[in-house]
């Protein structure tokens, strides 16, 4: 009686110990994505306000998140409005000359741009 006490004892005490172990990666991921929706829903709304698409890479949303760590959403949508309409000061000509691609729904190429565009870096 008491050896299968102590088995089940045993086996209690590992399915605990097993269940209760996580990795920490699991949650750094989650922290990061949760972090990153506010600047997620911007990208989107003026992607779809300016017809373009801006959007974080995903191998560069930890290195993202430092450089916004103290901007607040606000803030970061007035300085991508900033820098777009800056960059619009640049850009010529589009970079293509057929009509048949103007009315394509394929992503149109870049503009062509006689100079550098400055761009307004991130604190």
């Amino acid at each position: 009686m008491k050896k299968i006490f102590n088995i089940t004892l045993i086996c209690m005490m590992v399915t605990v110990f097993c269940s209760t172990t996580h990795s920490r990666a699991d949650t750094k991921d989650f922290d990061r994505d949760v972090a990153f929706i506010p600047y997620n829903k911007i990208l989107t709304k003026l992607s779809k306000e300016y017809g373009i698409d801006m959007y974080i890479p995903e191998k560069n949303k930890e290195k993202f998140l430092n450089k916004v760590k103290g901007m607040t959403p606000k803030e970061f949508e007035k300085l991508l409005r900033q820098q777009y309409n800056e960059s619009k000061k640049y850009i010529t000509s589009p970079s293509y000359d057929k009509v048949e691609m103007r009315d394509s729904p394929y992503p149109q190429p870049i503009p062509n741009a006689e100079q550098m565009i400055p761009a307004t870096p991130l604190q």
